[in-house]
């Protein structure tokens, strides 16, 4: 059985909103200059994924910078990411469901994106989402050009500050002991396609010990100073993320 990890500090998890406001109105004040800075890609089509509980919306402010550097974003187009009352999630098997359900629609809209634009597809995906996109882009390497995460839960979810609380919240009582974490875990293996993992010491979401893969030849880690709630909004992560791109799959 894996050790159990940390959840980050409870003064990030705290700080959270605050930061992510910060991030975001720098943001404003300096999107012209990034875009300046990054223009110049080559136009071929990436994936954008929203992390748990988001929509495509959350995703907007990355989308517009892309298309403003020279790529043709697209959204994932299946709504929002969350499970209904009815289905809601009380263990880790029910994580792994619908982890698999999101994947299945993260795969049939890469097949869209590469029916439509006879390229391959970059994936990025924020938090959960880059989950999504490692799973999917196992599923079909041959058409995904490379992956980005941007503060994604690799392993255990009790590395994450939020296990506690959604397990409150969806009325859980299923005993941690019965449920196996491990399986989960093991889905943190080394990359199909090349992958950037972009994360953050300073993320009050995911802790720092789940929130990398093992090294490998497809494998870049990438720390900013960041919060999680405004990963996709922040200056840094953006400029790895235009950087990424630009260096493409064989660098």
């Amino acid at each position: 059985m894996n050790a159990v990890p940390n959840p980050p500090p409870l003064s990030l998890a705290l700080s959270e909103l605050p930061r992510a406001t910060f991030e975001s109105l720098r943001l404003m004040s300096g999107l012209g200059r990034l875009i300046r800075h990054h223009r110049g890609g080559d136009g071929h089509p990436v994936l954008v994924l929203p992390g748990y509980g988001a929509a495509d919306g959350s995703t907007a402010i990355l989308r517009f910078f892309l298309k403003k550097i020279g790529y043709r974003p697209f959204a994932l187009e299946a709504g929002r990411n969350v499970e209904g009352m009815e289905n809601r999630i009380q263990s880790v098997d029910d994580a792994t469901r619908f982890r698999e359900r999101l994947v299945d629609l993260t795969v049939k809209r890469i097949r869209q994106v590469h029916t439509m634009t006879s390229e391959s597809v970059s994936l990025i995906g924020w938090s959960m989402g880059g989950l999504y996109a490692m799973d999917a882009s196992r599923h079909l390497p041959d058409i995904t050009r490379q992956v980005i995460t941007l503060g994604s839960p690799f392993g255990d979810p009790r590395g994450t500050s939020l296990f506690t609380v959604m397990r409150r919240l969806s009325g859980s009582e299923i005993p941690i002991e019965e449920q196996d974490f491990d399986g989960w875990s093991d889905k943190a293996v080394a990359p199909s396609v090349p992958t950037s993992v972009i994360y953050s010491q300073r993320d009050g979401i995911v802790g720092t010990n789940i929130a990398r893969l093992p090294e490998s030849t497809l494998t870049r880690h990438v720390q900013v100073d960041s919060s999680h709630v405004a990963f996709a909004s922040n200056v840094r992560a953006l400029g790895e993320v235009a950087a990424a791109l630009r260096a493409g799959p064989l660098d």
